[in-house]
């Protein structure tokens, strides 16, 4: 049977990662690394740029575009189970990048994140996994590949 309800399920497995990555020893970044940083943690600079650019974002670190993310997996999700749950929960797709790209960076292949992604969205093979989900697999790990951690890109190995 199909779950009529992917964005729960997306959650829960979310929440499986989670403890995946405790067990690995990595800790996932939702804030893409900006936790507990204000304005005057920001360091000083001679820029082109506005001093309220640079101290939100430095010019030697590296900002992911989430915006492009829920963007690109949305667009991609078109049509499916999937269509509208980035933009209502764009957390949940956020905190799955950056868990992935804490996978990759921890040593997991692209092919075993997948079938561990797949794996917990079936609850361990006692619900079925559909196209959907599948899809939703594929498009969310190439779009954080690309987006988020673009040192697992192949283009950049």
């Amino acid at each position: 049977m199909i779950d009529p309800m992917p964005g729960v399920r997306l959650l829960k497995t979310l929440l499986g990662f989670a403890v995946l990555i405790s067990a690995c020893g990595a800790q996932a970044d939702v804030t893409g690394g900006t936790a507990g940083k204000t304005i005057a943690d920001a360091p000083a600079t001679t820029s082109t740029t506005s001093a309220a650019d640079e101290a939100m974002f430095p010019s030697d670190e590296f900002v992911p575009d989430y915006a492009a993310l829920i963007a690109t997996v949305e667009s991609a999700m078109e049509g499916t189970a999937y269509q509208g749950a980035a933009v209502e929960d764009p957390e949940v797709f956020i905190a799955t990048s950056e868990l992935f790209c804490d996978l990759l960076d921890e040593g997991m292949t692209t092919d075993q994140l997948l079938a561990e992604y797949l794996d917990r969205l079936s609850d361990g093979g006692v619900v079925e996994v559909g196209e959907d989900d599948g899809l939703m697999a594929g498009v969310l790990l190439g779009a954080s590949i690309e987006i988020v951690c673009p040192e697992f890109s192949e283009e950049s190995t």
